[in-house]
């Protein structure tokens, strides 16, 4: 069986290439100029050949003799978020990376190729780019085809992320809804599936770990010894002591008065309510900040406030809990994570294009089957 190849650009810590490599895609390279994200891909996915590399200067003619089946990538959507500087970011910075994504499918013309980003790209993306604008010396237009943006959630992750799929690809297949659904054409839409699932699903993290028992993936079927899980327990090397995992009083209160009393972006729930899916996973969870999820605890008898872990965080994102963000601070660990592409939502292109393709992947090559 021949296995359909995939590059991945602004490869992050593999979740866009996570998807595919998990229903049967084979992964060649996986590019990147962030050091964390390399060594994240790498230990993960060491199939795929790592690259440090900026991809405004590589060319990618380089690539040619290699030339993948799909081209996808995620762009640092970061100049176009509508929280950088209240949606002030620098669109032309961010539109350069977008056009160096465009001249590599441009050169290497991948019958399939996916660029993932925020909604609000489409304020600015249009539908036809000039060749000289993306770095090529020649006459003509670049077209983009496809633009559509996708719910997480719909897909059966426990998060409802809205990301802006452009480019060559066929239609996922939807298989959630918010509530179960039978429609008139026989389909059945399961229900969205809540953050509560992820939270329930893991040890207490103020708590010590118990090396007898076993945790349970909430997404895949995966069971590991709790002294494996990595990434969750508010204990060394990561924290001193139990408390530091926990919002101050002063915390609370400000990430409280950030929520349910902004001024200009709106209410939000305080702390999050965990039987729908989770808002966004943000790059940042700082205990004070209004983007920050809140999860209600008990400690000691008295009713106290976290963010998620690192590794709720990453099922949240649909990682599996085998998948490692090596990196030294936590810092670096939520930004790996918060930067993802939902798994479950790259797989169900992924295997739209197996579809239309009329590939049928053994069993035995796909995680979740």
């Amino acid at each position: 069986m021949r296995r359909l190849t995939v590059i991945d650009l602004f490869c992050g810590a593999g979740g866009f290439s996570e998807g595919f490599r998990q229903v049967g895609f084979d992964v060649t390279y996986a590019i990147d100029n962030w050091n964390p994200a390399i060594e994240a891909h790498k230990l993960n996915q060491p199939e795929a050949q790592t690259m440090k590399a900026d991809i405004e200067t590589l060319d990618p003619k380089l690539f040619l003799d290699s030339r993948p089946d799909v081209l996808i990538g995620g762009p640092p959507c970061t100049e176009f978020s509508g929280s950088k500087r209240g949606g002030g970011g620098d669109f032309q910075k961010g539109m350069r990376l977008v056009l160096a994504f465009f001249r590599f499918v441009h050169v290497l013309r991948p019958k399939y190729w996916i660029m993932e980003n925020v909604p609000r790209l489409l304020q600015t993306l249009p539908h036809r780019v000039r060749l000289q604008d993306m770095g090529v010396p020649e006459d003509g237009f670049f077209d983009v085809p496809r633009q559509e943006v996708f719910n997480s959630a719909n897909f059966g992750a426990p998060q409802k992320r809205l990301r802006l799929l452009s480019g060559r690809y066929p239609s996922p297949v939807q298989t959630h809804f918010e509530e179960s659904m039978l429609t008139l054409d026989n389909v059945l839409y399961q229900p969205w599936v809540p953050m509560r699932k992820v939270i329930g699903a893991f040890p207490d993290p103020l708590g010590r770990m118990n090396e007898r028992e076993t945790v349970s993936d909430p997404n895949y079927p995966i069971t590991i010894k709790e002294k494996q899980l990595e990434d969750h327990f508010f204990a060394p090397p990561l924290y001193k002591r139990p408390e530091d995992g926990l919002m101050t009083t002063r915390e609370a209160a400000r990430n409280k008065q950030q929520k349910v009393a902004h001024a200009y972006y709106g209410k939000m729930l305080f702390p999050d309510y965990l039987d729908r899916p989770a808002r966004t996973v943000m790059a940042t969870q700082f205990n004070a900040s209004r983007e920050t999820m809140v999860i209600e605890t008990i400690y000691r008898g008295r009713t106290r406030y976290r963010k998620p872990t690192v590794r709720e965080c990453a099922s949240l994102q649909c990682y599996p809990v085998t998948y490692r963000f090596p990196a030294k601070t936590l810092t670096t660990k939520y930004k790996l994570v918060g930067n993802s592409v939902p798994v479950i939502l790259s797989a169900a292109v992924a295997r739209a294009i197996l579809v239309e393709e009329d590939i049928k992947v053994p069993a035995e090559l796909i995680l979740n089957a």
